[in-house]
């Protein structure tokens, strides 16, 4: 049930070992040690001549301040809270398509719902053609927007994606709005010309940030499994009705009452819990981007544009939605939930 690479572990060593970097300067202080405040983080810098007149060794040593590890620890243990939810979503849906299955055809009806909710890899959604059929978007290409190719390159070399995601517009002036297609080895980002247009280039950094996450995460992979694994509970708990209702049920149950109960709530459960690891899914992404691009407050205004572009108001900075149990039926966070989270991992 791999649904992402288990590296917190290693990013957060990797994030507390101090950074060390060797150059060669014609300039050293009259000091050989010194030490230097680089924001909340500390830098100690150490020259000694290189044997050549009028160069010298400098080695720096970047450590970070106390607040950057506990905000590091914040951070990762956010991403491993989220990972943990995905994999418990997907579980759920598992154990409840097991139940529907094995009330159609015991042992082996659950054998086959489990392996005919198995996600096939389709790479072929992300070929020009495709997205220009499903979306009428447009192949954008280097030399028609280098700022934009330029952004991207950064982002994903931070993400540790070897290739680029091709990037595609889509002529839609009124709309706001990102998509992002495939994973790691092949994928794309569909940007709406409204977005481009109506967000500054730290804005569509982070939306584009965003969407690298999606990428590099493999989330199409993951949503695409949940839908597969929700179309069989749809289907296999169909199946288990019809056949209690001819008096045909396993596991030696002297009343179909409890099984009919389940079958009937089956569908709606696995579509609560379907949006409830989109949920996730996006809470993760947003943590991603701005880890990408260390800047909070674009993120947090690009997804107060995308708010007011879609509601027509600005996002509520109350915790009403927590209450709201319609927020259950969303597939994204609310807007106040996605910001709170931003300005928790950022400061």
């Amino acid at each position: 049930m791999a649904l992402r690479g288990d590296r917190h572990g290693q990013d957060v060593a990797a994030d507390l070992t101090p950074s060390v970097s060797f150059a060669l300067v014609r300039h050293a202080p009259r000091e050989m040690l010194r030490v230097l405040r680089c924001g909340p983080a500390v830098a100690v810098e150490i020259h000694w001549p290189s044997g050549e007149a009028g160069l010298f060794l400098r080695c720096r040593i970047e450590l970070s301040s106390r607040d950057q590890w506990r905000l590091r620890h914040r951070r990762h243990a956010h991403q491993t809270v989220n990972h943990q939810s995905s994999q418990l979503a997907i579980l759920a849906m598992t154990l409840l398509l097991a139940v529907c299955g094995w009330s159609v055809g015991g042992a082996e009806g659950m054998q086959r719902a489990l392996l005919g909710s198995t996600p096939r890899p389709d790479e072929t959604v992300i070929s020009r053609e495709n997205v220009y059929r499903w979306f009428g978007a447009r192949l954008l290409s280097p030399a028609e927007v280098p700022d934009l190719f330029a952004v991207l390159t950064k982002v994903c070399s931070r993400a540790g994606l070897v290739r680029l995601p091709d990037l595609y517009c889509l002529p839609a002036p009124r709309d706001m709005n990102a998509y992002a297609l495939g994973g790691p080895e092949r994928s794309a980002i569909v940007l709406t010309e409204g977005l481009l247009r109506g967000m500054t280039r730290d804005e569509v950094a982070g939306i584009l940030a965003h969407e690298v996450a999606h990428i590099r995460n493999n989330d199409a992979w993951t949503m695409g499994w949940a839908t597969a694994l929700r179309r069989a509970i749809d289907w296999t708990s169909l199946a288990g009705l019809a056949l209690l209702r001819t008096g045909h049920h396993h596991g030696g149950m002297t009343s179909s009452r409890p099984l009919a109960m389940l079958l009937s709530a089956a569908p709606a459960l696995g579509q609560l819990l379907g949006l409830a690891l989109s949920r996730v899914r996006e809470l993760d992404a947003d943590a991603t981007a701005l880890e990408l691009t260390g800047d909070s407050r674009a993120l947090i205004a690009a997804l107060d544009k995308l708010e007011r572009h879609h509601t027509g108001s600005a996002p509520s900075r109350t915790s009403a939605f927590v209450h709201d149990p319609m927020h259950l039926l969303r597939s994204h966070p609310a807007t106040s939930e996605r910001v709170g989270t931003l300005l928790n991992l950022a400061y």
